[in-house]
């Protein structure tokens, strides 16, 4: 049950770090946790390490038996029958059991019977015993608990999952990846319970919650329930008694209630029975007085079916007073608090469509169907569901409906992937509702700028009816200006438009982000796309999501702060309001989202996000990331340095300045050199209003050509900028120049310094793989460094790999030859840093691998 490459060995590593200085350990985490398998972990790793381990659990079923646990471990047993042991021979096999440096691994320690708890208890007493217990959360704390008893000692919790390490158990288990989206789901459903994910990744190819398509598993199904994983759930709510199980059965039916609104369907004493069994959180993310709701969510899929009538009655009974719902959380929830809101989330959806249908139902017209058409495609509605809205409303010489028309035309062009459809329905518009002839022209231009090319600006006056027609046109012109990089005259329009629809002032404030990115004004831009991104989730409006999760996780990126762009690119996929959404945001997250995972040296998690690239129906946009094919899916390839190169081409082409530029970066890191798209790219950047622009084409220009002078003042140019992304990319693209000159040890210099100006950025060991591939150590060079850190002697590495002393000699000259990095500390110092190996690192599949001359 080895584990120390998986998702435990972090806290295993944490509890044997206690250990070893002495310090008693109490594991608490609710069933399904991963606790009892880390007990057998912990404890293994102590035998390893030549400690005397005692291993004892707990049983509810053996409360009552005294002594059970002990008998049960093997201590005071009688090869013949007798009477039953007393306290004190039962104290006196326990001590002799103990003696020396025996440590007491005890799991289950709330379930052991009082009797072994006061023999371990006073034998604590007599000589201190080092221990490692586990237990579920105990709310309020029994006295006679073994936990109060033995001390010092810390608490730490079992892990909680994040979606990575979801991935990893699931990829294990199946063998193959999971569809992003679907990962998000399992995630939330699961509550990262380590117990449950396996469950659902164990079951779910038996039951049809789990379905493999192209190489990938998916969720075809909304809840991710089936029927037989109740077995791996009512562990989770056995004991309830009567009352709780119909408040849980309650919170089940309505999900993740206001607080207030919970202590009125249910008894407070109930809620107090729910969160002392650990099955209910109080999520403080959202407005008010926070979220109520059953922790892990999958425990409402099986009360739904399996739950209390009474409880049922008392939802329904609820659910009839139509009290407010609340509105999406303000703050970045995690954890269990994401879970409680995704659930939220979608009992609200639900609750939306319904509302929406029953409104367009009675009165089928523009101002009705665009509340149904979003509610519909937020919860991935059929398309012939769509097309029923767009058949039987009416079309009037009005503002909403040609606003309806836009709507249209942009699903199906992105949604879809049908332009030509796209651009008839605006074609009929222009036809039949001439007043708001600038409306529509904005909408065609706008949505040629997000799929074709950059389009002239309309000529067309709006009329005084159209008031929605100089809003979207002066959308239009900035974004004209914004993607040639011309940032001042973009700003200008932008501070000139007054918008008064809440989806364009939502574009207004996606492009004055964007301005502020390229302008180099980070940080502004960065809190900029979370104020309006909260805003977004406030009104549930999935467009403006997305736009603004890409607007920040680009911002984050560009900045260098990799953890917090991961996190909102993670938000953003696993939110329900936005998973049914395809557009090109969604194509701009996943791709960055790649990136970053492959910087982060997590390569497998890149896949996985990269592998939904290809479904996209719009494979070009834009903005940076908007490039279906630059991250290779699963089952695909990366594009050759050739097709990169024309990629950027067409870009310019296009008109698309500012994408053109982030992919020509890309293409001189992996190899390219002079090269007439990658000049023309880096030409116009220089030339832009952009500070980001012109050091990021002052990097390509110099890397392609080898010029290290050039490098280095590109690299001030992009600090100048706060781009510490580009800054550490461009900086171990000089220390491989410096490397192909000759200079090694001045290479390591810079690589020295790039790692340690690059701490903001958390985890990047994935950056710098392309100047541990130029290093190009071998397998047994690459083991040799690994176990430096370690401290080992030249014999002690000999005898662990199994090869000579004079051997290892050699290896360890050749590695300083290589790295141009003398001595042992040294030598352990970048085996931890910027050499350091990546858990599972095979990156064949997506490395970016810079040399000059190929």
């Amino acid at each position: 049950m080895s584990d120390r490459g998986g998702v435990l060995s972090k806290v295993v590593d944490e509890i044997a770090g206690y250990v070893e200085t002495g310090l008693n350990v109490h594991l608490v985490g609710p069933r399904a946790s991963g606790r009892s398998e880390i007990c057998s972990l912990i404890a293994a790793r102590l035998e390893d390490a030549g400690s005397p381990v005692l291993q004892i659990s707990g049983h509810r079923a053996w409360q009552n038996e005294p002594f059970a646990a002990l008998i049960a471990a093997g201590i005071g047993t009688s090869a013949t029958p007798g009477p039953r042991r007393t306290i004190g021979e039962m104290t006196a096999a326990l001590s002799k059991q103990l003696d020396g440096d025996t440590i007491v691994v005890i799991d289950d320690a709330d379930s052991l019977d009082t009797y072994s708890v006061g023999a371990l208890r006073n034998i604590h007493r007599q000589r201190r015993l080092l221990a490692v217990t586990s237990s579920r959360h105990q709310h309020p704390v029994a006295e006679n608990t073994l936990m109060l008893g033995i001390s010092p000692a810390v608490q730490v919790r079992t892990p909680t999952l994040d979606v990575g390490e979801v991935h990893e158990v699931c990829r294990a288990i199946l063998g193959g990846p999971v569809e992003a989206g679907s990962l998000a789901r399992v995630t939330m459903v699961t509550g990262g319970l380590l117990g449950l994910v396996r469950a659902v990744a164990t079951v779910g190819p038996r039951t049809g919650i789990l379905e493999e398509l192209d190489g990938l598993w998916r969720l075809p199904r909304r809840t991710g329930w089936a029927p037989e994983l109740a077995a791996a759930v009512e562990p989770l709510v056995a004991g309830l008694d009567q009352s709780a199980w119909d408040g849980a059965t309650a919170l089940a039916v309505t999900g993740p209630v206001p607080l207030d609104e919970a202590e009125k369907m249910v008894e407070r004493s109930v809620l107090e029975a729910l969160f002392a069994n650990g099955l209910a959180r109080h999520s403080e993310d959202g407005p008010g007085s926070g979220v109520v709701g059953l922790y892990p969510p999958m425990i409402g899929d099986y009360l739904i079916t399996e739950g209390s009538a009474f409880g049922l009655v008392i939802a329904r009974n609820h659910l009839d007073s139509e009290q407010q719902l609340i509105d999406h959380a303000t703050q970045r929830p995690r954890g269990a608090d994401a879970a409680l809101l995704h659930q939220r989330s979608l009992h609200q959806m639900a609750d939306e469509v319904s509302r929406a249908r029953r409104a367009w139902t009675e009165a089928p017209s523009a101002d009705t169907a665009l509340p149904l058409l979003v509610a519909l495609r937020n919860t991935a509605a059929p398309r012939d569901q769509i097309e029923e809205v767009e058949r039987r409303t009416p079309l009037t010489d009005s503002q909403e409906a040609a606003w309806m028309l836009a709507w249209f035309a942009s699903w199906k062009a992105v949604e879809l992937g049908d332009l030509s459809a796209a651009k008839d329905v605006l074609d009929r518009g222009l036809s039949r509702l001439p007043t708001f002839t600038a409306t529509l022209e904005g909408a065609k231009a706008h949505l040629q700028f997000q799929t074709e090319y950059v389009p002239e600006q309309p000529t067309v006056t709006p009329a005084p009816r159209d008031e929605i027609g100089p809003e979207i046109l002066g959308v239009v012109e900035a974004e004209r200006h914004l993607a040639a990089g011309s940032v001042d005259r973009a700003r200008a329009v932008l501070e000139g438009i007054n918008p008064q629809s809440q989806l364009m002032v939502g574009m207004q404030a996606f492009l004055t982000g964007l301005a502020d990115v390229f302008s180099g004004d980070l940080d502004r831009g960065i809190d900029f796309a979370h104020e309006h991104l909260e805003a977004a989730h406030r009104s549930a409006n999935a467009e403006l999501i997305l736009a603004h999760s890409y607007l920040s996780v680009l911002a984050l990126s560009i900045a260098g702060r990799l953890a917090e762009a991961s996190q909102v690119a993670f938000r953003t996929l696993s939110s329900s309001s936005v998973a049914a959404h395809r557009d090109l945001a969604h194509t701009g997250i996943l791709t960055l989202g790649a990136e970053i995972a492959m910087a982060q040296g997590r390569p497998e998690y890149a896949r996985s996000l990269a592998s939904q690239i290809g479904g996209a129906k719009v494979p070009l946009g834009p903005w940076p990331g908007m490039v279906a094919s630059i991250m290779a899916p699963t089952t695909g390839r990366m594009p050759s340095l050739k097709e990169l190169c024309e990629l950027v081409g067409q870009r310019l082409d296009a008109g698309y300045t500012v994408g053109a530029v982030f992919l020509a970066v890309e293409a001189v890191e992996r190899g390219v050199n002079e090269n007439k798209h990658i000049t023309r790219a880096a030409a116009l950047a220089v030339e832009s209003e952009s500070p980001l622009l012109q050091g990021m084409g002052a990097y390509a220009a110099a890397a392609a050509t080898g010029d290290i002078a050039g490098l280095r003042e590109a690299i001030v140019t992009l600090a100048d900028a706060g781009a510490l992304v580009f800054v550490t990319r461009a900086a171990i693209t000089l220390a491989i120049l410096q490397r192909e000159a000759g200079d090694l040890h001045g290479a390591a210099e810079t690589l020295d310094t790039a790692w340690e100006r690059s701490e903001t950025s958390g985890n990047r060991i994935g950056l710098f793989r392309r100047a541990a591939t130029h290093i190009g150590l071998s397998a047994r060079e690459d083991e040799v460094l690994r176990l430096l850190p370690e401290g080992r002697t030249s014999a002690s590495l000999a005898t662990d790999l199994e090869m000579s002393t004079r051997t290892v000699e050699t290896h360890l000259h050749n590695i300083s030859r290589k790295t141009g990095v003398s001595g042992r500390e040294d030598l352990a110092r970048v085996a931890t840093t910027w050499l350091r190996p990546v858990p599972n690192g095979d990156y064949s599949a997506g490395a970016k691998h810079f040399t000059s001359g190929s």
